[in-house]
């Protein structure tokens, strides 16, 4: 539900799954838009292989997938479709009891792409962090932020090895559809200015994220957002303060070891800036050519993402561990 740059970069990822493919969409939006914002990309390119609207049906390489007017929860008949879950991606409709509406009407499971209005209500899953909360008998789960989920494996890993005593990052964000083309009142006032002539500041929810799946972080991390005119791939500027001394040799190879066989984070000594990690489905790229070490306690790095891809890849991921369980409890 939901069939916007998350969407489409999930159903992108899921043509190529031997396993799992969509079968039904829902949007606000005009069928013949959304198809038209599949085939052809700004950032990824055209789509690789043949895509048409048949009536209300998106047509890829001949399979049919209904494209379904859905404004809220419950509004898509999702049993008529044999749909096993959703994926909740529009950013709206961000409650337990909205996500339950999908259940209602006959989906197995709901994958919210986001945070959750209250986070009492359901798990947050940071993949690489708190894999655990995720089991068997879940039916909703949120994934957090695309920042949330490059920054907190990182942590993760700073703190397994040295101990993070406090931290503070910027996000350089790549800008989004939130944002206005030219200055125009509204809002925040920075965020009413244009986004690709502007650098600006803006407020991140990401310590809230990360403090939710390390409670060990609660009131030791702190960040803000610059939103920066690029269309993908975006960085994080961490400083942390740590307890167990180290140098930038032994947290890159602490980094690096801990990248190896993963998707979640990934580890480069190359010379990259933000065009080459579009299309990493990585959640985290750590720079292990910035990275230093000052004075043995205090860390600067900086840890690359691409803001739509890798958080897609994460939705991707979390949907075959659904397929998984499913699977397990079928044969057992």
């Amino acid at each position: 539900m939901g069939f916007g740059r998350i969407g489409r970069n999930v159903f992108r990822q899921l043509e190529e799954h031997s396993s799992i493919e969509v079968t039904a969409i829902a949007d606000i939006a005009d069928p013949a838009a959304l198809a038209y914002l599949l085939e052809f990309d700004t950032i990824f390119g055209r789509f690789p292989g043949e895509v048409e609207l048949v009536g209300s049906d998106l047509v890829v390489d001949g399979r049919r997938v209904p494209i379904i007017n859905g404004v809220e929860p419950g509004d898509v008949d999702w049993g008529a479709h044999d749909i096993d879950v959703v994926v909740q991606a529009t950013r709206k409709h961000r409650t337990l009891a909205e996500c339950r509406r999908h259940i209602e009407a006959g989906a197995s499971k709901v994958i919210l792409a986001s945070t959750p209005q209250d986070w009492n209500e359901m798990d947050t899953l940071i993949i690489g962090v708190n894999d655990e909360v995720l089991g068997p008998d879940d039916d909703v789960i949120a994934l957090g932020s695309n920042t949330s989920n490059a920054l907190a494996p990182v942590l993760r890993v700073i703190d397994d090895n040295f101990g993070v005593d406090r931290a503070m990052f910027t996000v350089v964000h790549a800008f989004t559809n939130e944002q206005r083309l030219a200055d125009v009142p509204g809002g925040d006032l920075r965020m009413s200015r244009a986004a690709a002539e502007n650098i600006i500041p803006a407020a991140t929810n990401s310590p809230d994220i990360v403090e939710k799946v390390m409670p060990e972080m609660a009131g030791r991390l702190s960040g803000i957002a610059l939103n920066v005119p690029v269309a993908d791939g975006s960085n994080i500027d961490l400083v942390a303060f740590i307890n167990k001394a180290t140098t930038t040799k032994d947290l890159n190879a602490a980094m690096k070891q801990a990248a190896d066989g993963t998707d979640v984070i990934g580890y480069t000594e190359d010379p990259i800036v933000s065009s080459d990690v579009i299309g990493s489905p990585h959640s985290a790229i750590w720079d292990g050519q910035a990275a230093m070490v000052i004075g043995g306690t205090m860390i600067k790095a900086i840890v690359w993402f691409d803001n739509g891809w890798g958080y897609a890849a994460r939705v991707v991921d979390v949907i075959g561990r659904m397929a998984a369980f499913a699977t397990e409890a079928a044969s057992a």
